[in-house]
C-alpha cells in the first residue's frame, strides 16, 4: 500500500508548484506555502477556503487535469494520483501522433 497524498499534495502533482497554486486562487505566489502547515482549524495539508477549492477545481477543468473535489477534501493514494498522470501523458501522446 502506497503513501496516502494531502490535498495539498495532491494539487502540487496534478497542477504544478506551490506558488502557481497560490496564483491560480488569485493569491500571491508565497500564500499557499502557508496551507502546508496546519492551524486551529485546518489540518496540515488542507487548502482553506471554499474560493480556493472552487479555483483550484476550475483550473483543473479548464486544462483537463484530472482534479476532483474529493482530492480537495480527503487528498488521495499516491497511486492514485500516479494513474491520472499517465493517463494525462497517453493523452499527450496520442493528441501528438
Amino acid at each position: 500500500m502506497g503513501k496516502h497524498l494531502t490535498p495539498l499534495q495532491v494539487c502540487e502533482r496534478l497542477i504544478g508548484p506551490v506558488p502557481m497554486l497560490g496564483s491560480v486562487c488569485g493569491l500571491g505566489e508565497k500564500a499557499a506555502y502557508l496551507w502546508a502547515r496546519g492551524s486551529k482549524g485546518r489540518d496540515a495539508g488542507d487548502i482553506p477556503g471554499s474560493p480556493n477549492l472552487r479555483a483550484l477545481l476550475a483550473h483543473s477543468a479548464a486544462h483537463n487535469l484530472g482534479l476532483t473535489a474529493d482530492h480537495l477534501i480527503w487528498g488521495a493514494a499516491e497511486e492514485e494520483v500516479a494513474a491520472i498522470l499517465a493517463a494525462r501523458d497517453g493523452q499527450r501522446l496520442e493528441a501528438a501522433e
